[in-house]
């Protein structure tokens, strides 16, 4: 079944409404958006420019264009895989080119505001006086549906299982994205000890970040090997796009892979957000879990200089 998904995604690319595959586009397209890729279209959410280590150009007809340094075409073949097995709201992607050694990824913008800034900011985009673009109930009924989709995603794991386990990208080979990007590892990891193992390599010459070394040690030893689990990967609210109180969009496909069942609730809580958003996932996830909280912290030490 392994082999079927991939097939579909890499050898039977669907058509987009003008007639040309996705992954090939012809070079009149690819003409047509470049020009567009200026800094005075740089894409802009309640009138503030979106900061991110990708760059997003608003094309001005419906389409936005993702294109950076952690901008793949796997993200692109992820995107068309999710969107046609689940009922997840990923953006339809319209085109994939690359270009100055850059993977551009043409697709749908979503009508949508991010929840991170939805729980703190009035709908004129200024700091919430109380009366934010979510409700609590909103919120509520937004970690349910974010629930839900873990769920679907676990689900689509189990329909379409990788060729041989692994902890790593999908569909096959080691982890290639934010998480990673500092020190790569070399292939896939092949238990959960293996995983918690690389990021004690990560923190050992961190001799400030003890503490967390020494957790950590303690997370691995009371972790049980279990079978990898198909999920986003990073669904901080960040990613989460709402409009009146429903998910819209999920997007940020970059960190799709196979992961330790504990990941996904560890990247929920990993994001500033306000207490209003804490408060929810913590109504419908639980308390975070002891290892959660640990990567939470391991994850701050080795991408905040000065944590």
């Amino acid at each position: 079944m392994a082999a079927s998904a991939w097939t579909y995604v890499a050898d039977r690319c669907p058509q987009v409404e003008v007639g040309y595959p996705i992954f090939d586009p012809p070079q009149d397209a690819i003409d047509q958006v470049l020009p567009l890729l200026v800094h005075e279209r740089q894409l802009k959410v309640l009138g503030r420019t979106m900061f991110a280590s990708n760059l997003f150009y608003d094309l001005g007809d419906g389409r936005i264009v993702k294109t950076g340094m952690n901008t793949s075409v796997d993200e692109a073949k992820a995107m068309v895989f999710v969107r046609k097995h689940t009922s997840i709201p990923v953006p339809e992607v319209y085109m994939v080119f690359q270009h100055g050694g850059a993977t551009h990824i043409v697709m749908e913008l979503i009508d949508g505001v991010a929840l991170r800034e939805a729980a703190e900011l009035d709908p004129d985009g200024t700091t919430s006086s109380g009366h934010s673009l979510v409700t609590d109930q909103d919120l509520a009924s937004i970690m349910q549906q974010l629930r839900d989709f873990i769920h679907e995603l676990r689900e689509l794991g189990r329909r379409y299982p990788p060729t041989r386990p692994h902890f790593g990208s999908w569909p096959d080979g080691p982890f290639r994205n934010s998480y990673f990007a500092s020190a790569p590892p070399a292939t896939a990891f092949e238990s959960v000890d293996a995983f918690h193992a690389y990021f004690l390599d990560r923190l050992r010459p961190l001799s400030r970040e003890k503490a967390t070394y020494d957790q950590l040690v303690i997370a691995r030893s009371q972790s049980q090997e279990s079978e990898p689990v198909l999920t986003h990967g990073d669904l901080a609210p960040r990613n989460i796009l709402v409009k009146n109180g429903c998910i819209v969009g999920v997007v940020d496909w970059e960190t799709f892979g196979w992961y330790p069942g504990f990941w996904e609730y560890m990247g929920i809580g990993n994001e500033g957000s306000s207490d209003r958003v804490y408060q929810a996932i913590e109504d419908v996830f639980g308390m975070t879990s002891f290892v959660c909280e640990t990567y939470q912290f391991v994850h701050a030490c080795l991408t905040l200089p000065y944590y």
